[in-house]
């Protein structure tokens, strides 16, 4: 029993710290766009210079609304068919999700679950500093953290839990479904 309440506690702080690095790297992206933003009081020519920077500005990528399926690499089944909803919120850069997951090879009564909760971008992650990478956090502790690299409005990639990208031969991408 002692074991038991131990591995919950661990979990728990676990999750916690998992949230908490999620959130901090959010709120430091959102302070790095916000400063990205606000225009610098210099000079003429660095003011023209900005100016013709924001009259050209690169395309951003859409946020990922819609819904994303695909079927990834399980460890102990034929595989896990996931459709990832997608919805946006007030701003282009978070809302909700939706995920239904069905472990194939797995008994009926055991290989579907479904999870909610909140989604943002983040800017960057260790490999691309330009990488756009969606973050999905549970409402429920059934659920890691997960991590999904935008590849593009229609793709998106599974990231291993220190969003770096996960080299293998195995599909990790889900696609959006289209209508």
């Amino acid at each position: 029993m002692k074991t038991i309440l131990a591995l919950l506690i661990l979990f728990s702080i676990t999750f916690g710290l998992q949230q908490a690095q999620a959130q901090s790297s959010y709120e430091a992206w959102r302070a790095a766009a916000k400063e990205r933003k606000a225009p610098a009081k210099t000079g003429k020519a660095a003011k023209a210079k900005a100016g013709a920077k924001a009259a050209a500005p690169k395309a951003a990528m859409a946020a990922p609304a819609g819904t994303f399926v695909g079927t990834v690499p399980c460890a102990d089944c034929q595989g896990i068919n996931t459709e990832l909803t997608l919805k946006s919120g007030e701003r282009s850069t978070s809302g909700s999700f939706t995920m239904k997951q069905t472990y194939l090879g797995k008994p009926a009564s055991k290989n579907v679950v479904t999870n909610s909760g909140r989604w943002f971008l983040a800017k960057g992650n260790k490999q691309n500093p330009d990488a756009v990478v969606l973050q999905l956090i549970p409402a429920e502790d059934n659920m890691e953290l997960l991590y999904f690299l935008q590849v593009s409005d229609s793709e998106i990639k599974l990231l291993d839990r220190q969003q770096q990208e996960i080299k293998s031969k195995h599909n990790y991408s889900l696609k959006k479904r289209q209508r």
